[in-house]
C-alpha cells in the first residue's frame, strides 16, 4: 500500500530537509542544557561525590526526557507532511454562480489617466475576477451607444478571456455611451437564462458593470432597477473624477473638418451616477485601483451569493491519516509529563533500595 504526502510534490523534500534540520538543531539544545545542568552539579561537588551528597541521583533517569521530546517533535512534522494511504469514494459537488460582465468601450474609456487606459485596465479587473472565480460562469455585454452580447454566460473561461481580448473601442458601431441601453441588454439575456431553467435563482446572479459613467441616456438608473429583478447590479467605475482629455478619432475628423481643439474633450469619471446604479440595482459600487483592493472588495461581495449546483461525481481520494502521526505525538508529550512526574517517585525508590542495601551489607 502506498504512502504519499499532502504537500506540493516540488516542496517536499524542501520539508524534509527543514524538519530534519529542525529536529537536530532541538538536539544539540537539549543536549547543551543536559551539559549545563551537569556543570552546575559539578560545581557543587566532584563528580564522584554527587552520588553520595544526592542520595537517589542517576543521570540516566533524565534520558527519556529528551528521547520523548524528540519523538514528539519528529511525530508534529510528520503530521504537518499530511501522509496520506488507503482510498475512499467521495462525492465532489461543484457550485457556481454567474456573472454578467457589461463593458463600456466608448471612445472615451480611451482616455489614458489610469494606466494603460480605462479600457485596458477594466480587462485587467476582469481578469483578476476571473482568477478569483474559476468555478463561475461569466459572460460579457460590450457596448457605446449600442449593446451587444459577445460571449454567453459559459463556464469555459480560456473562450471567455478570447472574447474579451478582442474587445476594442470599434467592437460597437454606434459611438456614444448608452448605460441603460447596456442593462436593458443584460436583463433580456438573463431572462432568457431564466427561461430556460426553471430553477434559477436571482441570488445566484450578479451583472458587473464598468464603466467611466459617462451616458447619454437618463434612464440608467431606471434600467437598474429592472435588472434589480432578475440579478444583483455591481459597478466598477474607471476613470479619474478630475477627467482626462479624449481625442475623436482620426477617421471621424476627415468628414467634420473640425479644429482640434473641437475634436477634444474633457472625460470625467461619473461616479455620482455609478454609485446610483449600483444602489438602484441592489449591489454595490467601487473605483478602479492600481492595487486588487477593488477585485477583492467585489469577490467577496459574489461569495455571499447563493451559489446553484451545477455538477456532482464520485472520486477516489486517498485519505489523509496526519492524525495518527498527531496522535503519536500527543502521546509522546504526555509520556514525557508523567515521567517527569514520576522521577520523584523514582528517587525515592532508589534511596529506599540503597539503604536496604547498606543494611544488608552491616
Amino acid at each position: 500500500m502506498g504512502i504519499q504526502f499532502g504537500t506540493p510534490p516540488g516542496a517536499l523534500p524542501v520539508w524534509i530537509l527543514a524538519s530534519a534540520g529542525a529536529l537536530a538543531l532541538l538536539a544539540l539544545a537539549l543536549r547543551h542544557l543536559e551539559q549545563r545542568r551537569r556543570a552546575r552539579l559539578e560545581r557543587f561537588a566532584e563528580a564522584g561525590l554527587v552520588a553520595r551528597l544526592l542520595p537517589g541521583y542517576d543521570p540516566r533517569a533524565r534520558r527519556p526526557l529528551s528521547v520523548l521530546a524528540l519523538l514528539g517533535f519528529a511525530f508534529i512534522a510528520l503530521a504537518l507532511l499530511q501522509p496520506q494511504w488507503g482510498f475512499r469514494w467521495q462525492e465532489i459537488r461543484q457550485v457556481s454562480r454567474d456573472v454578467l460582465i457589461v463593458l463600456d468601450t466608448s471612445e472615451s474609456m480611451q482616455a489614458k489617466d489610469i494606466l494603460p487606459s480605462r479600457l485596458e485596465r477594466s480587462k485587467q479587473e476582469v481578469s483578476a475576477l476571473l482568477e478569483r472565480a474559476p468555478a463561475d460562469r461569466f459572460g460579457l455585454i460590450a457596448f457605446a451607444g449600442a449593446a451587444a452580447l459577445q460571449c454567453p454566460i459559459t463556464l469555459d473561461h480560456a473562450y471567455f478571456r478570447a472574447v474579451l481580448d478582442a474587445v476594442d473601442t470599434n467592437t460597437i458601431s454606434r459611438k456614444g455611451t448608452d448605460i441603460a441601453a447596456a442593462l436593458d441588454e443584460a436583463r433580456a439575456i438573463l431572462e432568457q437564462e431564466q427561461a430556460r431553467n426553471s430553477d434559477y435563482d436571482r441570488n445566484a446572479r450578479a451583472v458587473l458593470l464598468i464603466s467611466d459613467g459617462e451616458d447619454i441616456s437618463s434612464n440608467a438608473v431606471r434600467a437598474a432597477e429592472d435588472l434589480a429583478k432578475v440579478a444583483r447590479v455591481y459597478v466598477i467605475g474607471v476613470g479619474d473624477p478630475n477627467g482626462a482629455i479624449v481625442s475623436m478619432p482620426g477617421w471621424m475628423t476627415q468628414y467634420r473638418g473640425a479644429s482640434s481643439k473641437e475634436t477634444t474633450h474633457v472625460s470625467r469619471l461619473d461616479e455620482d451616477t455609478l454609485m446610483r446604479i449600483a444602489a438602484a440595482g441592489g449591489g454595490a459600487y467601487t473605483r478602479s485601483q492600481v492595487d486588487a483592493w477593488d477585485t477583492e472588495q467585489l469577490y467577496n461581495r459574489f461569495r455571499d451569493l447563493a451559489a446553484r449546483e451545477v455538477s456532482g461525481e464520485l472520486r477516489m481520494r486517498m485519505i489523509n491519516r496526519y492524525q495518527w502521526p498527531l496522535l503519536a505525538a500527543i502521546l509522546c508529550f504526555t509520556g514525557e509529563g508523567l515521567w517527569l512526574c514520576a522521577m520523584p517517585w523514582l528517587r525515592r525508590r532508589r534511596i529506599a533500595r540503597a539503604a536496604r542495601e547498606g543494611d544488608a551489607h552491616a
